[in-house]
């Protein structure tokens, strides 16, 4: 039975997967730095990919038997593949919009009265030095992991109270020292258990239910959106309930980094090392113009196509696919140098379903800044507004052969007992046709018995019974009635056959399988295709072999089956400031 029991084997993949994901940043690089702060469009450089491993667990967990539910948290751990990611080695300079700033500044107009601006324009200088431009030039490495310095030592009244302002509305920094701190994407979260506490069903009582999100840090309510936004809905996004047939459209999972559900549709058939599953494809949906998606507005409504992450992330963030692919053309619009590509972009996966199990997925997302004219701010005033990328990562899944193995194992038991069910139900619904069939005869013969009067004939002796069945003797009208054409038997030779064996049960010739076990078998027989192999031999019944014998080896991954020896990415583990 698939479910998240402790002690089990899918309850032990799922807390510890054991093998690696690719995890993929690309940066964009601004061309024109002095142009845009003048007004220009800005133009961009894709920069990357710069590639990292990704290992994925489940700590601090909590199991409830009474609810059926377990709770964790997640700890992520990155590695940097200098191999994979040559010539390109993290310290290359790139220039960027000053994240640090701009979110400094987008959190003081949002959250402050106009006349407060004025103060935030004179910080400016006393916490970051004197400045030009609303841009950084900054390393990969110090953006994604190592972190950029802001130094709030400084005694001015000022600079103190807009830094914290600053440390309250941002999570992406982490302390460095007295009133110093370092900003980063992702350095207060590698290697470090995140603030994010979900609980899950388990499926020992409802096998449909596994894994779906019931809580999130105690609550069955989010609190980040407004209204029926704020309900839970979907998976935890690692696992999802088995045997899925076409018609169920669409998939739910719930997105901790963006503390949202994702909705993928089904798009049709897909096949991953041989085998066969069902591909879904996601978009963010359209919060400016769907009233069901009103409620992801958080102090605006940004158009089709994104994500506002401010109150998600800590900082000003404004989420989409890659190169903007399915947004508002008016966001491509805006820069040069994007060019969107669905097989590049898109957010898809496939599944196998009959084991509910991920075999390839390809998450991806771009984080982007609201860049604008903001009051009383002179370094904003001729500013182009512009949601202007910054940076997009893709996140990649390719069950690897360990987990290929135990896939196609439980793909064998599973259509193993889908035979027997089968010819089950098709000898036992055969017994109760023909026992119905011969019920209702009898019933016929009395009626007409009654209409003629007639009373039963006498059981038959020994004799007759033996002659009955050791030979065809004549049929008087007293074995059998004809009327209409029909032949009905007498019940007093249904009394004589009492003691007769009975001819062995066949099912009649145009009996139709029953429809849910027939497609059940023939989706499981299709997703065995021959091209699946190299996996380490399965225990398999002699009458089960025919399935297996043209298979063909599965290519290793690349990612290594253990984490490997060397430390994460940050040579520190970050934790975030409370």
């Amino acid at each position: 039975m698939v479910n998240l029991a402790p002690g089990g084997e899918i309850h032990d993949i799922w807390k510890d997967i054991p093998q690696s994901l690719d995890f993929n940043f690309w940066v964009w690089n601004v061309t024109n730095p002095m142009e845009v702060q003048r007004g220009a469009k800005p133009v961009l450089q894709e920069v990357g990919p710069f590639c990292y491993i990704e290992w994925k667990k489940k700590v601090d967990l909590v199991d409830n038997p009474a609810d059926d539910e377990i709770t964790y948290s997640s700890l992520n751990t990155w590695y940097f593949q200098k191999e994979k990611s040559y010539p390109l080695t993290g310290d290359e300079i790139v220039t960027i919009p000053h994240l640090p700033l701009m979110s400094m500044l987008i959190v003081a107009e949002q959250d402050f009265p106009p006349a407060m601006l004025t103060l935030v324009n004179a910080a400016i200088p006393k916490i970051y030095g004197k400045m030009d431009s609303v841009f950084l030039n900054i390393k990969v490495k110090d953006l994604l992991f190592d972190g950029y310095p802001i130094d709030c030592t400084s005694r001015d009244l000022i600079g103190r109270t807009v830094c914290v302002a600053v440390k309250a509305n941002s999570k992406p920094l982490v302390k460095n020292g007295r009133n110093k701190y370092l900003f980063s994407v992702l350095g207060t979260k590698n290697a470090t258990p995140e603030d994010v506490r979900l609980t899950v069903k388990k499926g020992t009582m409802n096998t449909f239910d596994i894994g779906k999100v019931v809580k999130i840090n105690g609550s069955p309510l989010n609190t980040v959106w407004k209204d029926e936004c704020n309900v839970l809905d979907g998976t935890d996004a690692t696992i999802f309930p088995p045997y899925r047939s076409a018609d169920n459209i669409s998939i739910v999972a719930y997105a901790t980094d963006i503390c949202r559900s994702i909705r993928g549709a089904y798009v049709g058939e897909g096949v991953y090392n041989g085998v066969r599953g069902h591909q879904y494809v996601v978009n963010l949906g359209d919060m400016s113009k769907n009233p069901k998606d009103a409620c992801y507005c958080v102090k605006k409504c940004y158009k089709k196509g994104t994500v506002d992450l401010t109150k998600c992330q800590g900082a000003p963030l404004i989420g989409t696919l890659p190169h903007f692919y399915l947004a508002d053309e008016s966001y491509l619009d805006g820069v040069i140098g994007l060019n969107p590509d669905p097989e590049k972009h898109q957010i898809t996966f496939i599944m196998e379903p009959i084991t509910g199990v991920p075999l390839l997925a390809r998450k991806r997302f771009q984080f982007n800044v609201d860049m604008h004219p903001i009051q009383f701010v002179n370094l904003t005033k001729n500013l182009r507004p512009t949601l202007f990328p910054v940076l997009w990562v893709e996140e990649a899944l390719d069950l690897g052969p360990e987990l290929m193995g135990f896939l196609q194992a439980r793909l064998l038991t599973n259509l193993t007992l889908v035979d027997i069910v089968k010819w089950t139900l098709i000898v036992v619904g055969s017994g109760i046709g023909i026992a119905g069939i011969v019920k209702h005869q009898m019933e016929k013969e009395q009626r007409k018995k009654h209409e003629r009067g007639a009373s039963v004939s006498p059981a038959p002796s020994n004799t007759s019974q033996e002659r009955l069945i050791g030979q065809s003797p004549s049929r008087s009208e007293s074995e059998f009635s004809f009327k209409s054409n029909e032949m009905v038997m007498d019940p007093s030779r249904l009394r004589g056959m009492s003691k007769t064996t009975p001819p062995p049960i066949v099912p009649h010739p145009h009996m139709p399988t029953p429809p849910e076990v027939f497609t059940l078998e023939r989706s499981l027989q299709e997703r065995l295709s021959p091209e699946v192999g190299g996996i380490p031999p399965v225990e398999v019944p002699p009458s089960r072999l025919s399935l297996v014998r043209d298979m063909s080896p599965v290519h290793e991954s690349s990612a290594p089956s253990m984490p490997p020896e060397s430390t994460p990415v940050s040579g520190k583990s970050h934790r975030s400031m409370k």
